[in-house]
């Protein structure tokens, strides 16, 4: 009866973590379409075109003009509107991402230092991955009639265990972060 009881428990649960998991994809997705939208009214404004190559292509004495409804002015004033939530959408973020914390090799650390340490993560996996490589081969110069050997500098065992240490570190990191995103609320209101 008890373990019939967890199940369901489990079931549910199961259900309505998707569920905030969906509603938080869906948050993330409305909050893409501000960049979208703020791009697309820039471009409408600028009066930007791309310009097609062969025939068709526009000409030094070619003029544009607006087309029947479209309204510069309306747009303009959105694209405003746009930028402001933009900017405030930004602030909010950064503001909860100072607020939450995640626990990082025993020490708190705020999203925003976390995202920091990752990014010096990645950049430390690039230079080690280069050092694995480097430390994989010899090099081998033919000079007339000799061969010159030039051994790595480091050992390939080193090397190595440093970058999937650097890796694991990365993946920690990452699902902490992940965690953290998924549990943390951004204060931000649509007027």
């Amino acid at each position: 009866m008890k373990d019939k009881k967890k199940k369901i428990d489990i079931e549910e649960t199961k259900k309505e973590l998707v569920e905030t998991y969906k509603t938080k994809v869906d948050k993330i997705f409305d909050s893409a379409t501000y960049d979208l939208t703020f791009d697309e009214r820039e471009k409408l404004i600028d009066g930007e075109q791309k310009s097609s190559e062969g025939f068709f292509r526009n000409r030094d004495e070619e003029k544009r003009e607006p087309a029947s409804g479209f309204n510069q002015k309306e747009i303009e004033e959105e694209l405003v509107k746009i930028k402001v939530k933009r900017i405030k959408l930004n602030l909010a973020v950064q503001t909860a991402n100072f607020k939450y914390q995640v626990d990082y090799q025993g020490e708190k650390i705020s999203i925003a230092e976390a995202l920091e340490i990752r990014k010096n993560l990645l950049t430390d996996i690039e230079s080690a991955s280069q050092r694995v490589t480097d430390s994989a081969f010899k090099r081998i110069i033919h000079k007339e009639e000799r061969d010159i050997i030039h051994e790595p500098k480091h050992t390939f065992k080193q090397s190595y265990d440093i970058f999937c240490e650097n890796l694991k570190k990365l993946r920690t990191l990452i699902i902490l972060i992940d965690n953290v995103n998924y549990k943390s609320i951004v204060n931000f209101r649509e007027e």
